[in-house]
């Protein structure tokens, strides 16, 4: 404690006397600022009392009767000057009645050669009564037309149904469903293992069809996995698949101009004219 005591004596004897002048410095420099401050003041107030006042705004002095003479004559001559350019362009102008009047001959003889052409065209234009005999041999002509395309329309409709007669026979003798039974009956699911024109089948494949002896082929996306009935027409991308050998399938025999086309796992009968679906057999063949 006494130690500690010591230390603190001591060191106070060393730092009282070096603070001492700082703090006679520093209040030094408080009145030197405050007496700097006093100086500013009074010469400013020195240089207020030695500036002159502004000069007051004189009172306007009211107009000379002269100048306003001048003035005045100086407005007329202007005035004069410009009546005098415009009676200038005027006469330099051309005479208004008699442009207008050549406008108008101009007009009266443009009207004049034109009645004249058409005047001239009427006397030049083909003998009335040949040009009705024409129009009238045309007219014929066309009604004949539309009664041959009429008697064709329904020549081919006769044809249609005629086809669509012999079309009900085959389904007569035909039935899908009978065929489906009797084939799976007969047939294992792998029947077509050992079947050359199912070589290189290898399941469903998402936007492909498989067709024996053609293999895979790509489907577009609005036909994938889509079926058509009877009565609908068959895409024409499909017609080319066709079964030829329709008698190892069992299937019926193919009227004149239709033919067995596999499509997914669905087989139809069609026309190969317009693809007309005459018989269909979904789901032929269970996998």
């Amino acid at each position: 404690m006494k130690r500690t005591l010591m230390v603190a004596a001591s060191i106070a004897a060393f730092v009282l006397p070096a603070v001492a002048p700082l703090t006679a410095m520093a209040q030094d420099g408080r009145s030197g600022r405050e007496t700097a401050r006093e100086q500013r003041r009074e010469a400013r107030s020195e240089r207020r009392a030695a500036t002159p006042a502004p000069p007051q705004p004189r009172a306007e002095q009211p107009r000379r009767p002269e100048v306003r003479q001048e003035r005045r004559d100086n407005r007329q001559e202007r005035r004069r000057d410009r009546r005098e350019d415009r009676q200038e362009r005027r006469a330099e102008r051309p005479n208004r009645p008699e442009v207008r009047q050549e406008r108008r001959q101009d007009r009266r003889n443009d009207r004049q050669d034109r009645r004249q052409e058409r005047r001239n065209d009427w006397q030049n234009r083909p003998n009335r009564p040949e040009y009705r005999q024409d129009r009238r041999d045309d007219r014929r002509d066309w009604r004949q037309d539309r009664r041959n395309d009429r008697q064709d329309r329904r020549q081919d409709r006769r044809e249609d149904r005629r086809d669509r007669r012999d079309y009900r026979e085959f389904r007569q003798r035909f039935n899908a469903d009978q065929w489906r039974r009797d084939w799976n009956r007969r047939h294992a699911r792998d029947w077509w293992r050992h079947d050359h024109r199912w070589r290189g089948y290898s399941g469903v494949r998402i936007g492909f069809y498989f067709a024996p002896g053609y293999g895979y082929y790509s489907v577009p996306r609005s036909y994938w996995n889509q079926r058509w009935r009877v009565g609908e027409f068959l895409p024409s991308i499909f017609w080319r698949y066709r079964l030829d050998d329709w008698r190892t399938y069992g299937l019926g025999y193919p009227p004149e101009g239709t033919r067995w086309v596999l499509v997914d796992n669905h087989i139809y009968l069609i026309d190969e004219y317009d693809g007309y679906i005459i018989d269909v057999i979904y789901d032929a063949w269970s996998w």
